[in-house]
């Protein structure tokens, strides 16, 4: 039985809808791969379940940066986050691409080439951040509050391209019940860890006692069950 640890009960865990990582459930609970990650870390470290909220990525993202409690997933490890938080990792790995559709020509021969173009991103997020860090134009980026309304955005016509996670895109896309064949991965901008993001005033120790917790269910028969019902083998 692990010893109960009353300081991991007493931060706030933010999420948002990002499938299959985070999203809510048909019951109207938050749901998904990193939450059963995060109830199993409850249960090894002692902590009693807490509450999920779950908020537009930007809102998240905001109270990370200025609350002193705040858990936030799941979070892209990028270098320019890095020392902002600190970090228990990893829930998984992601490639950040830009997307376009299939039948609009569009040759990207280096990052560069994409600066030209409009591009939907969801505010906050890694993928705008990523543009921001290499030196896109902000007024080429059109920034949604979800990731449903920046797709829309590529669909409808107003941008020519999508920056995002490809796996929670692609997930998308089929929930709508759109043709995986109408889109195109056009530029891969970044392959990253995603992780429990904590607000820097959070202590080190209790840090370190998640990730132990996070650590010892990564190794756990539980995970991989977990893993095959979110990611099932093709």
């Amino acid at each position: 039985m692990a010893l109960a640890s009353p300081a991991l009960a007493k931060l706030h865990y933010l999420t948002e809808e990002y499938k299959p990582y985070n999203f809510t459930g048909e019951d109207g609970a938050p749901s998904g791969l990193a939450v059963e990650l995060l109830h199993q870390v409850w249960q090894r470290t002692g902590t009693p379940p807490q509450p999920v909220s779950v908020l537009p990525w930007a809102r998240g993202y905001y109270l990370l940066t200025q609350k002193p409690n705040v858990v936030l997933f799941s979070t892209a490890r990028t270098e320019a986050r890095d020392p902002l938080f600190k970090w228990a990792c990893p829930i998984g790995y992601a490639e950040i691409v830009l997307m376009g559709l299939a039948n609009r020509p569009l040759t990207l021969t280096r990052m560069e080439d994409a600066q030209q173009h409009t591009i939907a991103a969801v505010r906050a997020d890694v993928g705008e951040q990523l543009l921001l860090n290499n030196g896109f134009d902000e007024q080429k980026i059109m920034t949604a509050n979800r990731l449903p309304q920046a797709l829309k955005m590529l669909t409808s016509g107003r941008v020519e391209l999508i920056a995002s996670n490809k796996s929670t895109l692609m997930d998308l896309i089929k929930a709508q019940q759109l043709d995986p064949a109408r889109f195109e991965v056009r530029w891969v901008l970044s392959s990253e860890q995603f992780c429990f993001a904590f607000s820097h005033a959070v202590d080190d120790a209790l840090v370190k006692e998640f990730q132990h917790g996070l650590t010892q269910v990564l190794a756990s028969s539980e995970f991989q069950q977990i893993q095959h019902k979110y990611f099932p083998a093709p």
